[in-house]
């Protein structure tokens, strides 16, 4: 088979034709600005540099997936709060510094952040400003819209927070309204000036993982407004949605399940789920219609060998290639920022030697 460039192998994937071999996503964001000499913290504070770095990286390990953003605390500073930048030692990430919600009261007198061009709450005008760039290119805009219960937990001083999942039910549900009215605005405002089929919201979080909440919890308090975000995902016209259930979300596959009937969506998901969800579960629960994404173990892609994270990856393709609606291999999460060039070269080359389709 004639080779595909990464744009012709995500269109073959995506139309549900095979490619020449399993697309590379490596879900890599802080990592590329190794490949860049800049320090980790530019790629969360400055979207051109953020977009600089993931093209960079992209084109030299010949992946293929475009650039993103967007990073798990995500709504503390778009609610009033204060977020940190990881610019110091053992920073991977965004971190907060002030939560929006320290109190009942606060709850109350919460206002939703409203999206105006050119006047975008927090770090959504750094996305926009990588976004632009993508659009320039006909790259997809990816942006964060979810999940609802992740950003709350961190809207909210996240211990209290919890607290109010057994002892204040109401007022929980009054701030999980607030953070999803957030995310619609979000979800309208790039589908309304990037065009619906050139968007691709990112959903997901680890705040809903079974470890945390049971799955009779993740009904109540998650997916009501998981649905309500993935209808208006539907209405406005949106055709791909990447979903990243993260950790142990096992028990909550029969809610990620049901989502595209109560929403009466078309499109298609993208489903990456953490390691601890063996990939023919994923195949099992969502093959049929979607695209399921491989699962790597994160943190071996920084501690074991190249040899080692080359067979993981084949044990991860021989797992999930033949997937009916199409496989990309993956890690369970983001590329660790700090992990080796070789060990990202191990997935390119697992896909090269054993991706590859008759």
């Amino acid at each position: 088979m004639a080779r595909m460039t990464s744009a012709e192998r995500m269109h073959a994937v995506m139309m549900g034709e095979k490619p020449d071999r399993v697309p590379v996503n490596p879900f890599a964001m802080g990592y590329c600005m190794q490949v860049v000499g800049m320090p980790l913290g530019d790629f969360y504070s400055d979207g051109k540099k953020s977009f600089y770095g993931q093209f960079m990286s992209m084109r030299l390990h010949g992946y293929d997936v475009t650039p993103m953003y967007g990073y798990a605390s995500c709504g503390p500073w778009e609610f009033g709060g204060e977020i940190g930048f990881p610019y110091g030692p053992g920073h991977s990430a965004p971190y907060v510094k002030r939560h929006a919600v320290n109190s009942i009261e606060d709850v109350e007198n919460l206002e939703v952040p409203e999206f105006k061009d050119g006047k975008l709450p927090g770090a959504y005008q750094i996305a926009d400003d990588l976004f632009q760039i993508c659009a320039k290119y006909k790259m997809p805009v990816t942006f964060q819209s979810g999940s609802t219960f992740t950003a709350a937990a961190v809207v909210a001083d996240t211990n209290m927070f919890l607290k109010w999942v057994m002892k204040e039910p109401k007022v929980l549900h009054q701030l999980l309204e607030k953070v999803s009215d957030m995310y619609c605005n979000a979800i309208e405002f790039f589908a309304d000036k990037y065009g619906p089929q050139s968007v691709m919201p990112f959903d997901g979080g680890p705040v809903e993982a079974n470890t945390l909440l049971s799955p009779k919890m993740f009904e109540e308090f998650a997916y009501p407004y998981m649905e309500k975000l993935h209808k208006k995902i539907a209405d406005e016209g949106i055709g791909v949605v990447l979903m990243h259930p993260c950790a142990d979300q096992n028990l909550n596959i029969p809610y990620y399940v049901k989502i595209r009937e109560k929403a009466n969506w078309k499109g298609k998901y993208i489903w990456l789920f953490g390691p601890e969800t063996p990939v023919q579960d994923q195949i099992d629960a969502f093959g049929a219609h979607d695209i399921v994404c491989g699962n790597v173990d994160p943190p071996s892609f920084q501690t074991k060998s190249y040899e080692e994270c080359v067979d993981l990856c084949k044990q991860n393709i021989d797992e999930g290639r033949d997937s009916p609606s199409g496989f990309i291999l993956a890690p369970g999460c983001e590329f660790p920022p700090g992990a080796s060039p070789d060990k990202l070269m191990a997935m390119m080359d697992a896909a090269e030697q054993f991706g590859r389709y008759d």
